[in-house]
């Protein structure tokens, strides 16, 4: 069965991507793709060299808008944002959001997490004393405290705490310090993307979640969304049918897509 895809995680110029949004349009249609979403990253006080500027909020609005006019006899566009646990926004502006979390804030110090493998390593030894599980606590904690107020239209990259692993993730402990935050989400937001974007930048092998993240929500009534977290409009898809053939051997037998009427089934 050949699957027609759709990717809510994408990223133009209007924050850290390479690609307007119209690049990023023609890029899924050149793909025959079901639908796309916009999601630049929302404007964070404590790092301002990769998020949108609070004042192009209605910029990236206004432009979203008039594609989704232009081009809605071809394909369906959906304006999201990905929202950090340092930003407020007002969700009445957006079709959808993304809760994501991309800092720790220690003593004044702000911790990019998923920036480079310096700044994380950096995080561990200067925020955590040199103790990583403490690390992966505090971030599994913001996780699961901002989904629970923000209560987003779904979950992204849930442990990229991984991306350069450095992360014991093969522990009991770690596994057990995870498992504790997705358990907890879910009850509010059962919708999680797997997200390629740590594999097109060549940092995995696997998307995120882990394998045994995904298992338990398999089991406990969460769904599963593919995405690409994409910043060059020429990964618009990337890793998406190896993505689909992973659900499948870990059991899964259909993903989400959203739809002008919130979420839907796709089998796989």
């Amino acid at each position: 069965m050949i699957m027609r895809y759709s990717n809510l995680h994408t990223h133009s110029i209007f924050s850290d991507g390479v690609g307007t949004l119209r690049d990023n349009v023609e890029a899924a249609l050149a793909r025959n793709m079901v639908s796309l979403g916009f999601s630049d990253h929302s404007f964070t006080a404590c790092d301002t060299s990769y998020c949108m500027k609070l004042e192009d909020y209605a910029d990236y609005c206004r432009e979203a808008e008039a594609l989704k006019e232009e081009y809605r006899d071809r394909i369906p566009l959906y304006i999201g944002i990905e929202c950090d646990y340092f930003s407020d926004i007002d969700k009445s502006m957006f079709d959808y959001t993304i809760a994501s979390v991309h800092y720790i804030i220690r003593d004044g110090v702000c911790y990019p997490i998923d920036h480079s493998p310096r700044q994380q390593e950096e995080c561990i030894r200067d925020a955590f004393g040199g103790n990583v599980l403490d690390m992966a606590r505090c971030y599994f904690d913001m996780i699961t405290e901002h989904a629970l107020k923000l209560r987003p239209t779904f979950i992204g990259h849930f442990d990229v705490i991984n991306k350069f692993s450095l992360m014991p993730e093969d522990s009991d402990a770690f596994r057990d310090i995870s498992l504790a935050s997705m358990r907890e989400i879910v009850k509010a937001c059962p919708y999680f993307e797997l997200n390629t974007g740590g594999i097109a930048r060549g940092w995995r092998k696997n998307p995120y979640p882990n394998d045994y993240l995904l298992e338990y929500l398999r089991d406990n009534g969460g769904e599963v969304l593919i995405n690409g977290d994409t910043h060059k409009p020429e990964n618009m898809t990337f890793y998406f049918d190896e993505s689909v053939e992973l659900l499948r051997r870990l059991g899964f037998d259909h993903v989400s897509m959203l739809g002008k009427d919130g979420f839907y089934k796709v089998n796989i």
